[in-house]
Protein backbone atom coordinates (compact mmCIF):
# COMPACT_ATOMS: atom_id res chain seq x y z
CA UNK A 1 0.00 0.00 0.00
CA UNK A 2 1.60 3.37 -1.13
CA UNK A 3 2.51 6.42 1.55
CA UNK A 4 -0.38 8.07 -0.40
CA UNK A 5 -3.14 5.71 0.71
CA UNK A 6 -2.32 4.93 4.11
CA UNK A 7 -1.92 9.02 4.97
CA UNK A 8 -3.79 11.13 3.09
CA UNK A 9 -4.61 13.57 5.90
CA UNK A 10 -1.08 13.99 6.81
CA UNK A 11 -0.11 14.46 3.27
CA UNK A 12 -2.62 16.93 2.65
CA UNK A 13 -1.71 19.00 5.68
CA UNK A 14 1.87 19.12 4.59
CA UNK A 15 0.47 20.42 1.31
CA UNK A 16 -1.60 23.02 2.93
CA UNK A 17 1.05 23.97 5.18
CA UNK A 18 4.03 24.87 2.12
CA UNK A 19 1.02 26.56 0.30
CA UNK A 20 0.78 28.77 3.59
CA UNK A 21 4.04 29.15 3.57
CA UNK A 22 4.50 30.42 -0.08
CA UNK A 23 1.19 33.21 0.55
CA UNK A 24 2.87 34.55 3.61
CA UNK A 25 4.55 37.75 2.51
CA UNK A 26 6.17 37.89 5.61
CA UNK A 27 8.04 34.28 5.97
CA UNK A 28 11.78 35.00 5.83
CA UNK A 29 12.52 33.25 2.07
CA UNK A 30 15.47 31.86 0.30
CA UNK A 31 17.77 34.43 -0.87
CA UNK A 32 18.23 32.40 -4.22
CA UNK A 33 15.42 31.05 -5.25
CA UNK A 34 13.07 32.78 -3.03
CA UNK A 35 11.58 29.24 -1.40
CA UNK A 36 10.18 29.75 2.35
CA UNK A 37 11.16 26.33 2.88
CA UNK A 38 13.96 27.22 5.31
CA UNK A 39 15.32 24.62 7.85
CA UNK A 40 17.39 27.09 10.62
CA UNK A 41 20.29 25.25 12.28
CA UNK A 42 21.95 26.98 15.31
CA UNK A 43 26.00 26.03 15.08
CA UNK A 44 27.96 26.46 18.39
CA UNK A 45 31.62 26.77 17.63
CA UNK A 46 33.70 26.71 20.72
CA UNK A 47 37.35 27.34 20.72
CA UNK A 48 40.38 26.04 20.02
CA UNK A 49 37.63 26.04 16.16
CA UNK A 50 38.39 28.59 14.18
CA UNK A 51 36.06 31.16 14.71
CA UNK A 52 34.74 30.39 17.65
CA UNK A 53 30.86 31.85 18.22
CA UNK A 54 27.42 30.74 17.72
CA UNK A 55 25.86 31.57 14.08
CA UNK A 56 22.18 30.56 13.14
CA UNK A 57 22.20 29.65 9.42
CA UNK A 58 19.33 29.42 7.33
CA UNK A 59 19.07 26.06 4.91
CA UNK A 60 17.12 26.19 2.08
CA UNK A 61 15.20 22.96 1.40
CA UNK A 62 14.50 23.43 -2.22
CA UNK A 63 18.10 24.67 -4.00
CA UNK A 64 20.30 24.04 -0.68
CA UNK A 65 21.59 27.51 -0.24
CA UNK A 66 23.24 28.13 3.26
CA UNK A 67 22.71 31.92 4.85
CA UNK A 68 25.17 32.71 7.54
CA UNK A 69 23.25 36.16 8.10
CA UNK A 70 24.77 37.28 11.15
CA UNK A 71 28.63 36.55 10.24
CA UNK A 72 28.69 39.84 7.57
CA UNK A 73 31.19 42.04 7.73
CA UNK A 74 31.09 46.08 7.28
CA UNK A 75 33.84 46.40 4.09
CA UNK A 76 32.92 50.42 3.93
CA UNK A 77 34.47 51.03 7.70
CA UNK A 78 37.71 49.69 5.65
CA UNK A 79 40.28 52.40 4.84
CA UNK A 80 43.25 50.74 3.59
CA UNK A 81 44.07 47.13 1.91
CA UNK A 82 46.47 46.70 4.96
CA UNK A 83 43.23 45.30 6.74
CA UNK A 84 43.15 42.25 4.50
CA UNK A 85 45.46 39.35 5.01
CA UNK A 86 48.45 38.60 2.27
CA UNK A 87 48.28 34.36 1.55
CA UNK A 88 49.59 32.46 -1.37
CA UNK A 89 46.65 33.40 -3.59
CA UNK A 90 47.35 36.93 -3.00
CA UNK A 91 48.97 38.49 -6.38
CA UNK A 92 52.23 41.05 -5.04
CA UNK A 93 54.97 42.52 -7.15
CA UNK A 94 56.66 39.48 -7.46
CA UNK A 95 54.22 36.58 -6.79
CA UNK A 96 51.24 35.75 -9.67
CA UNK A 97 48.61 35.28 -7.04
CA UNK A 98 45.32 33.13 -7.58
CA UNK A 99 43.29 35.90 -9.87
CA UNK A 100 46.36 35.78 -12.44
CA UNK A 101 45.83 32.64 -12.72
CA UNK A 102 42.25 32.76 -12.95
CA UNK A 103 42.52 35.42 -16.12
CA UNK A 104 44.94 33.48 -17.94
CA UNK A 105 42.61 30.36 -17.84
CA UNK A 106 39.44 33.22 -18.89
CA UNK A 107 41.30 34.68 -21.38
CA UNK A 108 42.55 30.73 -23.32
CA UNK A 109 38.68 29.88 -23.38
CA UNK A 110 37.32 32.97 -24.55
CA UNK A 111 40.46 32.47 -27.54
CA UNK A 112 40.24 36.05 -28.78
CA UNK A 113 42.41 39.35 -28.35
CA UNK A 114 41.92 42.81 -27.01
CA UNK A 115 39.83 41.38 -23.88
CA UNK A 116 38.69 44.48 -21.77
CA UNK A 117 39.08 43.07 -18.25
CA UNK A 118 37.56 43.46 -14.60
CA UNK A 119 38.99 42.20 -11.36
CA UNK A 120 36.33 42.48 -8.82
CA UNK A 121 36.86 42.72 -5.19
CA UNK A 122 40.46 42.41 -5.12
CA UNK A 123 41.52 43.65 -1.70
CA UNK A 124 45.12 43.91 -1.62
CA UNK A 125 45.99 41.90 -4.32
CA UNK A 126 48.28 43.24 -7.32
CA UNK A 127 47.46 40.57 -9.75
CA UNK A 128 45.67 43.07 -12.30
CA UNK A 129 48.81 44.53 -12.82
CA UNK A 130 50.83 40.70 -14.14
CA UNK A 131 46.83 40.37 -15.91
CA UNK A 132 47.53 43.58 -18.27
CA UNK A 133 50.47 41.71 -19.37
CA UNK A 134 48.40 38.84 -20.98
CA UNK A 135 48.98 39.43 -24.41
CA UNK A 136 45.22 39.29 -25.07
CA UNK A 137 44.31 41.78 -22.58
CA UNK A 138 43.59 45.75 -23.73
CA UNK A 139 42.32 47.02 -20.63
CA UNK A 140 42.09 46.08 -16.74
CA UNK A 141 40.04 47.72 -14.39
CA UNK A 142 39.52 47.34 -10.88
CA UNK A 143 35.80 46.99 -8.95
CA UNK A 144 34.13 46.30 -5.97
CA UNK A 145 31.93 48.22 -3.75
CA UNK A 146 34.23 50.62 -1.79
CA UNK A 147 37.48 52.17 -3.45
CA UNK A 148 40.32 51.33 -1.11
CA UNK A 149 42.89 53.64 -3.44
CA UNK A 150 45.00 50.19 -4.81
CA UNK A 151 44.79 51.83 -8.37
CA UNK A 152 43.44 54.84 -10.03
CA UNK A 153 41.40 52.86 -12.76
CA UNK A 154 38.77 51.79 -10.64
CA UNK A 155 34.84 51.59 -10.74
CA UNK A 156 32.40 51.29 -7.67
CA UNK A 157 29.99 48.81 -8.77
CA UNK A 158 27.42 50.25 -6.90
CA UNK A 159 26.95 53.64 -8.59
CA UNK A 160 27.20 51.88 -12.46
CA UNK A 161 28.78 51.88 -15.52
CA UNK A 162 28.30 52.12 -19.20
CA UNK A 163 31.30 49.95 -19.98
CA UNK A 164 30.97 46.43 -20.08
CA UNK A 165 33.75 43.67 -20.47
CA UNK A 166 34.84 40.37 -21.90
CA UNK A 167 36.31 38.51 -18.75
CA UNK A 168 35.01 39.72 -14.86
CA UNK A 169 37.19 37.98 -12.31
CA UNK A 170 36.02 37.58 -9.13
CA UNK A 171 38.14 35.59 -6.25
CA UNK A 172 36.87 34.60 -3.09
CA UNK A 173 33.54 37.44 -3.67
CA UNK A 174 30.16 35.41 -3.83
CA UNK A 175 30.21 34.10 -1.05
CA UNK A 176 30.54 37.59 0.79
CA UNK A 177 26.80 38.44 -1.13
CA UNK A 178 24.33 39.25 1.10
CA UNK A 179 21.95 39.21 -1.62
CA UNK A 180 22.96 37.20 -4.12
CA UNK A 181 19.28 37.47 -6.16
CA UNK A 182 20.51 41.16 -6.40
CA UNK A 183 24.60 40.91 -6.83
CA UNK A 184 24.69 38.24 -9.09
CA UNK A 185 22.72 40.08 -11.77
CA UNK A 186 24.52 43.00 -11.21
CA UNK A 187 27.97 41.37 -12.66
CA UNK A 188 26.26 39.39 -15.15
CA UNK A 189 25.00 43.05 -16.73
CA UNK A 190 28.59 44.10 -16.73
CA UNK A 191 29.69 40.91 -19.22
CA UNK A 192 29.24 41.82 -22.88
CA UNK A 193 27.47 39.41 -24.86
CA UNK A 194 30.12 37.34 -25.52
CA UNK A 195 31.86 37.37 -22.09
CA UNK A 196 32.70 34.82 -19.26
CA UNK A 197 32.56 35.18 -15.41
CA UNK A 198 35.20 33.40 -13.28
CA UNK A 199 34.23 32.83 -9.55
CA UNK A 200 36.49 31.36 -7.12
CA UNK A 201 34.40 29.92 -4.00
CA UNK A 202 33.77 26.58 -1.72
CA UNK A 203 30.52 24.34 -2.75
CA UNK A 204 28.40 23.30 -0.20
CA UNK A 205 27.85 19.62 -0.46
CA UNK A 206 25.22 18.76 1.70
CA UNK A 207 27.59 17.40 4.55
CA UNK A 208 27.93 18.74 8.31
CA UNK A 209 27.45 22.46 8.57
CA UNK A 210 29.17 22.79 11.63
CA UNK A 211 32.38 21.29 10.04
CA UNK A 212 32.90 23.24 6.97
CA UNK A 213 34.98 26.08 8.45
CA UNK A 214 34.32 28.37 5.00
CA UNK A 215 31.17 29.49 6.52
CA UNK A 216 32.88 31.21 9.17
CA UNK A 217 35.62 33.04 7.91
CA UNK A 218 34.61 36.92 8.61
CA UNK A 219 31.70 37.80 6.03
CA UNK A 220 30.97 34.48 4.64
CA UNK A 221 27.47 34.64 4.58
CA UNK A 222 26.23 33.10 1.31
CA UNK A 223 27.30 29.12 0.65
CA UNK A 224 26.20 28.02 -2.78
CA UNK A 225 25.26 24.23 -3.61
CA UNK A 226 25.27 22.91 -7.09
CA UNK A 227 21.45 23.39 -7.26
CA UNK A 228 21.62 26.76 -6.11
CA UNK A 229 23.94 27.75 -8.96
CA UNK A 230 21.90 26.60 -11.74
CA UNK A 231 18.81 28.47 -10.21
CA UNK A 232 21.32 31.56 -10.08
CA UNK A 233 22.11 30.79 -13.79
CA UNK A 234 18.57 30.20 -15.00
CA UNK A 235 16.95 32.80 -13.37
CA UNK A 236 19.56 35.68 -15.38
CA UNK A 237 19.44 33.01 -18.73
CA UNK A 238 23.19 32.39 -18.01
CA UNK A 239 25.36 29.53 -18.62
CA UNK A 240 27.30 27.72 -16.14
CA UNK A 241 30.44 24.78 -15.50
CA UNK A 242 32.32 23.59 -12.47
CA UNK A 243 35.59 23.12 -12.41
CA UNK A 244 37.90 22.05 -9.89
CA UNK A 245 41.41 24.10 -8.91
CA UNK A 246 45.03 22.44 -8.37
CA UNK A 247 47.05 24.56 -5.75
CA UNK A 248 50.62 23.55 -6.38
CA UNK A 249 52.38 22.15 -3.36
CA UNK A 250 49.06 22.32 -1.56
CA UNK A 251 45.11 21.36 -1.14
CA UNK A 252 42.30 23.55 -3.25
CA UNK A 253 40.19 22.01 -0.61
CA UNK A 254 37.17 19.26 -1.39
CA UNK A 255 34.83 21.92 -2.15
CA UNK A 256 36.63 24.69 -3.76
CA UNK A 257 35.64 25.14 -7.70
CA UNK A 258 35.96 27.70 -10.34
CA UNK A 259 32.19 28.85 -11.00
CA UNK A 260 31.71 30.15 -14.68
CA UNK A 261 29.13 31.91 -15.96
CA UNK A 262 28.65 32.66 -19.71
CA UNK A 263 25.54 33.72 -21.85
CA UNK A 264 27.32 31.99 -24.91
CA UNK A 265 27.34 28.25 -25.88
CA UNK A 266 30.66 28.49 -28.48
CA UNK A 267 32.44 29.78 -24.58
CA UNK A 268 31.27 26.20 -23.02
CA UNK A 269 32.00 24.41 -25.82
CA UNK A 270 35.89 26.31 -25.39
CA UNK A 271 35.92 25.45 -21.82
CA UNK A 272 34.77 21.98 -22.17
CA UNK A 273 38.03 21.73 -25.30
CA UNK A 274 40.07 23.69 -22.47
CA UNK A 275 39.52 20.99 -20.03
CA UNK A 276 40.28 18.15 -22.44
CA UNK A 277 43.31 17.47 -22.02
CA UNK A 278 44.03 19.28 -18.34
CA UNK A 279 42.82 17.64 -15.19
CA UNK A 280 42.56 20.62 -13.00
CA UNK A 281 41.84 24.38 -13.65
CA UNK A 282 45.31 26.74 -12.53
CA UNK A 283 45.57 28.26 -9.04
CA UNK A 284 48.53 29.63 -7.30
CA UNK A 285 51.67 28.40 -7.17
CA UNK A 286 51.82 28.11 -3.20
CA UNK A 287 55.94 27.44 -2.95
CA UNK A 288 56.10 30.38 -5.41
CA UNK A 289 55.01 33.13 -3.17
CA UNK A 290 56.94 31.06 -0.58
CA UNK A 291 60.33 31.60 -2.46
CA UNK A 292 59.77 35.31 -3.06
CA UNK A 293 59.14 36.19 0.83
CA UNK A 294 62.59 34.18 1.39
CA UNK A 295 64.20 36.42 -1.67
CA UNK A 296 62.33 39.63 -0.17
CA UNK A 297 63.35 38.90 3.71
Amino acid sequence: MSYLARHPRELAGAAARRVRRRLDTSAPRCLVCGSTDLREQVVERAAPLPRPGRYELRICQTCQYVSNPGNTVDYTAFTSVERFKLTPRVGTEDHQGREFHMARMGADVLQRSSLDVMVFGAGRSLDYRHIAKLPQVRSVVMSDVVDLGVDADFINITEGTDRRFDLIIACEVVEHFTDPATEFPRLFDLLTKDGLLVCSTNIFNGGDLQKQRYLYSPGHVSYYSPRAIRRIAERNRMRFDFRLPAIANGSPGPRKRYVLFTRSARNLRNVAEYFGGRPYAPSEDVRAMEEAGARSG
